[in-house]
């Protein structure tokens, strides 16, 4: 996650499983948050230092949401309950311009946003990290991306698992190290040899299982990379993971050349990881988002030893 953006942001608390959304009390502060996200922004939110919020949660680093930046009616997002809280802190006239949410993480240990994010909560950005919130500094990102969190519900998505251990926020969206390729006796021997590394993209219905709109997803696709001895197989096991009447599939992008053994195609994939780590938007793993342009030339250059016998995939 290095070079992922946060965003620093003041509530009376933090309950996406109520609450649903990023909200603004005045239209331009959303409009000017939106004109200013970036893909793979993240917007920590702390307890402000006022008398609605609970002591324990006061000036207190509470959670991360990730966001989609399209403008939506608050109460498109605010179950029951949020309401009625709204009803008893009166406060039905605020955050009334709202972006939803998608997915949310709590922070599981109790920190004092000063240290996180020391030039950016300062007293002079009170306002505005109150207001429109404030992008936090490069260094300060870094340290608030290493927080432990544990995920929570986010009312309007689907529930996640909430059984798991907390984890460095950092760590959620970060590309995988690819596996090293191990060779001897199993319960079958495996050979080193030719291999090649592949490229495949996600054809169907991607803007939904990855919780974004139609709308972000113009001009982008989603991508799995990786190596193998036989890219062919390798794509159909991946789609026998769908139902045989499912409209999503993996499809081959592109396939390099041979590469003279499995730890050649294992540092081509580590390098291609890196390059689109920077380029693209990291989904975790060895999955990303971003133009289908970016990674074919960023396939090309990974696979440059086996350039003259990439062939693309129509």
């Amino acid at each position: 996650m290095d070079g992922t953006r946060v965003w620093l942001k003041a509530f009376w608390g933090f309950d996406p499983s109520e609450d649903g959304m990023l909200g603004f009390t005045r239209l331009g502060d959303r409009s000017n948050f939106i004109a200013n996200w970036q893909p793979g922004d993240l917007v920590l939110i702390y307890g402000a230092s006022s008398a609605q919020t609970d002591s324990t949660q006061r000036r207190q680093a509470l959670g991360f949401l990730e966001i989609e930046p399209v403008e939506i009616p608050h109460t498109d997002r605010l179950s029951p309950r949020g309401s009625q809280r709204r009803i008893e802190l009166d406060s039905q006239d605020r955050w009334t311009y709202a972006v939803p949410a998608k997915r949310a993480w709590r922070v599981t240990r109790p920190i004092n946003i000063k240290s996180i994010a020391p030039f950016t909560y300062s007293a002079k950005n009170a306002r505005n990290t109150a207001s429109r919130g404030m992008l936090m500094q490069a260094v300060e990102a870094s340290a608030a991306l290493a927080l432990p969190v544990k995920p929570v519900n986010v009312f309007g998505e689907a529930p996640v698992d909430l059984s798991g251990a907390e984890f460095p926020m950092a760590s959620l969206f970060s590309p995988s190290r690819g596996l090293k390729p191990t060779f001897g006796s199993r319960t079958a021997v495996y050979a080193d040899g030719d291999t090649y590394l592949y490229l495949h993209k996600l054809e169907g219905q991607a803007a939904e299982l990855i919780g974004r709109s139609a709308l972000s997803m113009v001009g982008k696709v989603v991508v799995k990379i990786g190596y193998s001895n036989d890219p062919t197989r390798r794509s159909e096991e991946l789609n026998a993971g769908f139902p045989p009447a499912s409209r999503t599939r993996w499809k081959t992008l592109a396939v390099s050349g041979k590469f003279p053994s499995a730890e050649d195609a294992k540092a081509a994939e580590d390098f291609l990881k890196a390059e689109l780590a920077v380029k693209s938007e990291s989904l975790g793993r060895e999955f990303f988002l971003g133009a289908e342009s970016t990674f074919l030339t960023t396939f090309a250059s990974a696979s440059r030893s086996t350039a003259m016998q990439i062939c693309a995939v129509s």
